[in-house]
């Protein structure tokens, strides 16, 4: 990939692309999408993104529904196949909410304990939004499943049956002390110190509510991500019992990291999270996109959309390459967050966490107590400050 020196370049290509994907997109207008073999063909192409999660296992489908089936169950959408389709998805949604948050300033203010008065107890105010949140939500049977993980779970009210159960595939092997694993305190405490100095501006907006709300979206994004290892190491442990259990018995944890890791997966997910939030951070080019309306359609857009999503695309990828701290001639990337940034987040953060959780349950899952630096208050090896890695 040859670096962009000059400015215009980008505009260069830009306009190459948009010239190319409008004639590329002519050919398909809304009376053709159904009927083209071509496009219906497309949906293998988003079912094969499916297969480079976070696991190295093969990946199905997410369950669906035939002409017969118009009820799903809850056992139905926590099969295995289910979480491994989940992985991807969670990016957007982790992706989204640093966007979000990113809006605000720092407003350190929220996290300090009697940092805003009235509030009931020696608490902040991002633990009082955060675990009233999540009071609601257990009311509501959030908790019951096994991919949530409260914060603050000596907070939850009891369960008063007034509402049915709901019945759970029976997923992780069957421990106490494996239901119990709760990665949330080191989330909780990085998140604070580490993620929101990264993406947020420092100083004071004093839209502290705001700030918690987004807060809580993304802790617990992250948290039913990171909290995700259970599953993966529960399907790795099936895949190779004997190798598992002859690294614990010996306890030689490091040597479960490396039989657990798969580098280029996880090469795989740092790309696609670069790219994405190079995607979404930015604002569409519409505005310098000159639309085209087809009479024959009564006026329909669709190929002008079609053609500037195509366009955006291959500027985000190069854009994705670039590094946004070097003065490389180009203008600077303009997001609402850096993506190397959210990069960094998961190489530093939530792939380390996740297999920190991997490596304390495949202990577990095999008859032992996992080594204290895989104890759920701290990292194997700690974060105090993102490194955003240059872009290749």
């Amino acid at each position: 990939f040859l670096r962009l020196k000059m400015t215009g370049a980008l505009r260069l290509l830009e306009a190459a692309v948009l010239l190319s994907a409008t004639q590329y997109a002519a050919a398909y207008t809304p009376a053709s999408m159904s009927n083209s073999p071509r496009w219906s063909s497309s949906s293998s192409l988003f079912s094969s993104a499916a297969q480079d999660v976070d696991s190295s296992t093969t990946v199905a489908a997410a369950t669906t529904t035939t002409d017969d089936e118009d009820h799903i169950t809850t056992r139905d959408l926590l099969s295995l196949d289910y979480i491994r389709s989940t992985l991807i998805r969670q990016e957007e949604t982790i992706i989204f909410a640093l966007i979000e948050r990113a809006q605000f300033r720092q407003n350190r203010q929220v996290y300090e304990k009697g940092g805003v008065s009235g509030l009931e107890g020696d608490t902040s105010f991002l633990e009082f939004m955060l675990s009233g949140t999540e009071k609601l939500h257990s009311a509501v049977r959030r908790y019951e499943s096994p991919e949530e993980h409260a914060f603050f779970p000596h907070l939850l009210p009891e369960f008063n049956d007034s509402m049915e159960h709901l019945d759970y595939p029976d997923l992780l092997a069957n421990d106490p002390a494996i239901n119990a694993l709760n990665w949330n305190p080191i989330l909780y405490e990085k998140y604070i110190n580490v993620i929101v100095p990264a993406i947020a501006a420092n100083g004071d907006d004093e839209q502290y509510g705001s700030t918690c709300v987004t807060d809580t979206a993304a802790l617990q994004a992250l948290s039913k991500r990171i909290h995700y290892g259970k599953f993966v190491a529960e399907s790795k442990y099936l895949s190779n019992p004997e190798g598992f259990q002859q690294l614990v018995d010996a306890g030689d944890a490091e040597g479960v990291m490396e039989l657990l890791t798969n580098a280029k997966v996880e090469e795989q997910v740092l790309t696609r999270a670069r790219l994405k939030a190079t995607t979404y951070g930015r604002e569409p080019m519409l505005s310098s996109f000159p639309m085209t309306r087809d009479a024959s359609n009564g006026g329909n857009d669709s190929t002008s959309i079609i053609a500037a999503a195509a366009a955006m695309a291959v500027v985000a990828a190069v854009e994705a390459m670039q590094d946004s701290t070097e003065d490389n001639g180009l203008d600077k990337i303009k997001g609402k967050v850096d993506p190397a940034i959210i990069e960094a987040i998961y190489r530093e953060l939530i792939i380390p966490m996740t297999k920190d959780i991997e490596v304390a349950y495949l202990f577990l899952r095999c008859g032992r107590e996992p080594p204290t630096e895989y104890a759920a208050d701290r990292m194997s090896i700690d974060v105090a400050k993102l490194s955003p890695r240059k872009a290749i």
